[in-house]
């Protein structure tokens, strides 16, 4: 008849067990018809983000420094650190989700006095042995153990993109200072260039001047455009100094080391990567920082129905199942076999608005959320869009830098020319030769302000984007 009893609450369990009490959520997309402008394809589904972005550069020694960083970098190891103490959490809660089953077992030998009533005067003496496993079970009425570990699952995804935003913000960060500190070289060796072609050309206008040709006037402006060209370099390798400190403390490398570090002082800014302009907007719900947000609210809203179950009774099962024997001979005899099975009902009657305050500050916890999703999905809008209109820019400031250079470098040979022919003074030579050095120097900076929009862009997207 006991046994008849527990089968039926199990099938109770069954039936009624796993009932949610968690709020639908409706969770907007990140897609919408406004933002085709950015360059959006809004039909395409299920865009996937390339984590290796950086290996669209084609840059082996960038590859290797990002590789270096993500294995040194200690927010990394942090941010990997959290995701397992997150999945040892979400293990406790799934444990909660199946019965505990436990062994008991006892040994005791007794003596009752002779002094008593009931002993009749005699007293006696008895050993008593046991062996039993206990199983406990809560039956989860109100699916208060199944919201807690979806909230507990939800955390563990949190954490996971948690990790990603981390390495995604520290390859960001060595793409550009690599991208900073290689236009930095490639701008020192023009303007070395440049002094030595420059002294060159004093020591034979020092030469002309000595024989009469020229006039000293001529000599000192010539120095003075000598000086300026080390000044120049003067301030580059200061900026060499900071940019090298900067990436030395991404890989946590000693500064030292990386500027004699030979594939870095002859590497070269690389081309510019070409953007599609068929980028699907789904693949902003892949970026990390949207990924926490919404993991966060799944969480929240969880909880919700965590809080609501203490309103409602709470059931348990237990059993136990075992031997018990007088004789430890004995113990293991099918006659020696007991059993015993129970359910115990819990139901809350006044708790003075502690249940009542608990799911109010799950839901307002959830609204907090709710509106932060809502922010940090308009927000990598706004960041998608600010990177496309930069590059914009940047790619016909990029353009004209060209053109301007290979002007300057043409104007500067007719100016020669006209100088030796005497048609015009020194001062307009002096002149192309300061805007010639200005142009070469623009023109690696805005290759590079090109470069660190695109990285911009990438990190503005989350990652890169599957080629077809």
């Amino acid at each position: 008849m006991m046994s008849n009893k527990f089968i039926c609450f199990a099938l109770f369990a069954l039936v009624f067990g796993g009932c949610s009490l968690t709020p639908k959520l409706d969770i907007k997309s990140v897609e919408s018809a406004d933002i085709q402008a950015l360059g959006f394809n809004v039909t395409e589904k299920n865009s996937t983000i390339n984590q290796e972005w950086w290996k669209e550069y084609n840059d082996e020694e960038l590859n290797a420094l990002v590789d270096e960083a993500l294995k040194n970098n200690k927010d990394i190891e942090i941010a990997l650190l959290n995701i397992s103490l997150s999945r040892a959490s979400l293990a406790i809660k799934e444990a909660d989700l199946y019965p505990s089953l436990s062994a008991q077992g006892g040994a005791s030998r007794t003596g009752t006095s002779r002094e008593t009533y009931a002993s009749g005067g005699r007293g006696s003496i008895f050993n008593d042995f046991s062996l039993s496993a206990i199983l406990n079970y809560e039956v989860d009425l109100w699916g208060r153990v199944s919201s807690s570990n979806r909230a507990a699952r939800a955390v563990l995804l949190s954490s996971e993109a948690s990790a990603d935003a981390v390495r995604l913000s520290l390859a960001s960060s060595v793409v550009d200072s690599y991208f900073a500190l290689v236009s930095l070289k490639e701008q020192i060796a023009i303007t070395e260039d440049t002094i030595a072609t420059r002294e060159k050309t004093l020591e034979l206008t020092r030469i002309r001047f000595e024989e009469g040709v020229d006039r000293e006037s001529t000599m000192v402006q010539q120095q003075s455009l000598l000086t300026s060209a080390k000044i120049t370099k003067n301030n580059i390798e200061q900026q060499i100094a900071i940019a090298s400190s900067a990436l030395g403390i991404l890989l946590g490398r000693d500064v030292k080391d990386l500027l004699a570090d030979k594939s870095i002082r002859l590497a070269a800014l690389p081309n510019d990567i070409v953007v599609p302009n068929d980028i699907p907007s789904s693949i902003l719900e892949n970026r990390p920082d949207v990924e926490v947000s919404l993991q966060q609210l799944i969480s929240s809203n969880e909880l919700i129905g965590t809080a609501r179950a203490a309103y409602f009774p709470s059931l348990s099962l237990s059993g136990l199942f075992g031997f018990s024997s007088a004789d430890a001979g004995d113990l293991l005899r099918s006659s020696a076999g007991n059993w015993n099975v129970g359910a115990s009902l819990a139901a809350p009657l006044i708790d003075f608005g502690r249940t009542s305050a608990n799911v109010d500050v799950a839901q307002i916890q959830k609204d907090i959320n709710v509106v932060n999703y809502e922010k940090t999905v308009l927000n990598a809008f706004r960041e998608v869009y600010n990177a496309l209109s930069s590059r914009a820019l940047l790619e016909l400031n990029h353009k004209n830098a060209l053109d301007y250079e290979a002007a300057i470098a043409r104007t500067l040979e007719l100016v020669q020319y006209e100088y030796e022919a005497g048609n015009v003074d020194f001062l307009s030579v002096l002149d192309a030769e300061r805007s010639l050095l200005s142009a070469k120097l623009a023109r690696v900076q805005t290759h590079q302000s090109l470069l660190s929009s695109g990285v911009s862009l990438f990190k503005a997207l989350g990652g890169g984007w599957h080629k077809e």
